[in-house]
């Protein structure tokens, strides 16, 4: 199956990113994006990036190594091949995207998880951007519509922060949340189960459900997003339970593997009342 790419005309920002289904029937979805939708592990899809876009996800997450000088996407090294790139999943997808008047007027996320030697893999990523800077929204030139890198997992922190030139945003961490910050972290992440205890089983303890409101509410005062990772997924109850507690709060970004059902939770609970 090939993906094939057809111009997407719109000015509304209710309108989010769509792409080709099926090579011989090439049709769009102009839908509403899914503001608080990660498709985590992204590279696993059948698809990577396009079945995302297909479900109307704004934000996607490639693993990196550095092998040699290439940026090679996979969860492990094992499963590493060089024809699976940074750049041909989902940099040069994107500027067919672009070259084909592709618009999306939502900003798009992609989030780089560095997997090993955090310096070298940062200089060569920023090598590799420099050919793709007019898809990009740095922090030197935010551009509607562009695509947003955030580096997550092992980057050197003070060696980007220190690059005048750099062309990445950074993931943080929860203490991160503060707005002298914002522009440089739109993100921080955290383990859900060292912050939180429920398991999506019965109602979520009041205790937590007010330190997941204070987190909320400090990331929308200061701009940023929150995500959690390693969230109860022991039965599709329990992590379904877990999604829509976490859909209540504008400020959280939601990842999943199941990028279907993920959504169809979102869509179930589009329009209803948010946290009190």
């Amino acid at each position: 199956m090939q993906y094939m790419i057809k111009t997407i005309a719109s000015a509304s920002l209710s309108l989010l990113f769509a792409t080709a289904v099926h090579a011989q029937t090439p049709r769009f979805q102009p839908a509403p994006p899914l503001e608080q939708g990660h498709s985590h592990n992204d590279y696993w899809r059948p698809h990577p990036l396009f079945d995302a876009l297909q479900l109307c996800f704004k934000s996607v997450e490639a693993d990196v190594f550095l092998i040699d000088s290439t940026l090679q996407v996979g969860h492990e090294r094992a499963a590493l091949r060089p024809d699976r790139t940074l750049q041909s999943l989902y940099l040069d997808p994107l500027r067919q995207l672009s070259g084909q008047h592709y618009t999306k007027p939502a900003e798009l996320w992609l989030y780089v998880d560095i997997k090993n030697d955090g310096p070298a893999t940062y200089a060569r990523l920023q090598q590799v951007l420099s050919r793709y800077r007019v898809l990009l929204s740095t922090p030197q030139q935010p551009r509607p519509g562009g695509v947003r890198v955030i580096l997550t997992g092992d980057y050197p922190r003070q060696q980007v922060l220190a690059d005048p030139n750099r062309l990445v945003f950074l993931d943080g961490q929860l203490t991160d949340l503060q707005p002298d910050l914002a522009a440089a972290i739109p993100a921080v992440n955290g383990n859900w189960k060292k912050t939180f205890r429920w398991d999506g089983v019965g109602k979520m303890p009041a205790a937590e459900v007010a330190r997941l409101r204070q987190l909320n509410d400090q990331a929308v005062r200061t701009g940023q997003k929150v995500r959690f990772w390693d969230l109860p997924a022991a039965t599709a109850a329990q992590r379904q339970a877990v999604w829509r507690e976490l859909l209540r709060y504008p400020a959280l970004l939601v990842g999943a593997d199941e990028l279907t059902e993920l959504k169809e939770v979102i869509d179930a609970q589009r329009g209803s009342a948010p946290y009190k």
